[in-house]
């Protein structure tokens, strides 16, 4: 084995919540108060990753539509499918998946281009500086729109503005932003607060060691999977693309086949809701609104796209 995987923040950046408590995490949403009882009751069923995509595509035709109002054009750019933008999560146990994208190199490259072409980018870069500094509080909002604030259960507080066209169009698809923003930040990074648990409990090591085993009998001597994602650059470094992407598929097609063989990924998602669950005593209300939420902007975001009623 090369090292034991004893990182906190390695593992929370890597699970399916983000942990801003470990790494910064950008962007804005919107939500409404929550009774004791929805919150009793526990969160709704999660969001699919398709779902989570539907909402993106929707939010920036209602920013498209915003700044047209206001004069302004904007181009959507959506270059990546549902399937290529889905999370990862800590460990990949999609046999398909990995022998398609490997570790989303591709997909990585994909981004690359697209922000490299991004008209609205080059739309903003030719205004006079006037015209730009209007332009980008039309968007994101002003040095006299209202910040909102708020405290992360990790202790760091952020901020966003609540003017523009980008938080005119959370507050269409969630119904009430300053809410939802408050929710989905407390409710999205509790990652930092249960992580250390996850990782010392005894069913994580020893499915954590079974992959590890599984991986060394394919040839590959690796302690964690996210060994595996720190050693890529160094792996592909001087191929070509196609070889660079031979080289991760072998590996994330070794990872997700020894992930299904060792239970690793159910191991990990599991241990993740049952550390999640017991923070509901605290914050049971923040992910009931969160949850709620979602799925109210799922709903509209349906008849936004045309995807559904």
């Amino acid at each position: 084995m090369k090292r034991a995987f004893t990182s906190v923040c390695a593992v929370a950046a890597v699970l399916s919540v983000a942990a801003t408590g470990c790494t910064q995490q950008t962007g804005d949403g919107p939500a409404a108060a929550t009774s004791a009882t929805a919150a009793k009751n526990g969160p709704e069923r999660e969001l699919t990753d398709a779902e989570d995509f539907l909402i993106g595509k929707a939010e920036q035709l209602l920013v498209k539509k915003c700044m047209a109002r206001h004069g302004y054009p904007y181009w959507i750019d959506t270059p990546l499918s549902a399937e290529e933008s889905r999370a990862s999560g800590f460990v990949n146990d999609d046999v398909p998946w990995a022998r398609e994208h490997g570790y989303g190199g591709r997909i990585k490259q994909k981004v690359a281009a697209s922000k490299k072409a991004d008209r609205n980018l080059a739309y903003r870069a030719e205004l006079p500086e006037r015209k730009r500094a209007q332009y980008v509080a039309t968007l994101a909002g002003g040095p006299e729109s209202e910040a909102l604030t708020v405290e992360l259960p990790a202790g760091r507080t952020i901020e966003s503005s609540t003017g523009g066209c980008e938080a005119a169009a959370q507050q269409e698809l969630y119904g009430d932003w300053k809410t939802w923003f408050r929710a989905d930040r407390i409710a999205g990074n509790l990652t930092p607060l249960y992580v250390p648990d996850l990782v010392a409990d005894k069913r994580f090591t020893m499915a954590l060691e079974a992959w590890s085993g599984c991986m060394a009998r394919a040839g590959h001597d690796y302690s964690d999977p996210e060994e595996i994602r720190s050693d890529l650059p160094e792996l592909t470094e001087g191929l070509t693309t196609a070889e660079a992407h031979t080289t991760e598929v072998k590996l994330a097609v070794a990872e997700a086949t020894c992930a299904r063989e060792s239970s690793l990924a159910r191991t990990a998602r599991e241990l993740e809701r049952h550390y999640r669950d017991k923070l509901r005593g605290r914050y049971g209300e923040e992910m009931a609104t969160r949850s709620r939420l979602q799925h109210a902007a799922l709903a509209r975001a349906k008849k936004i796209t045309g995807s559904g009623s």
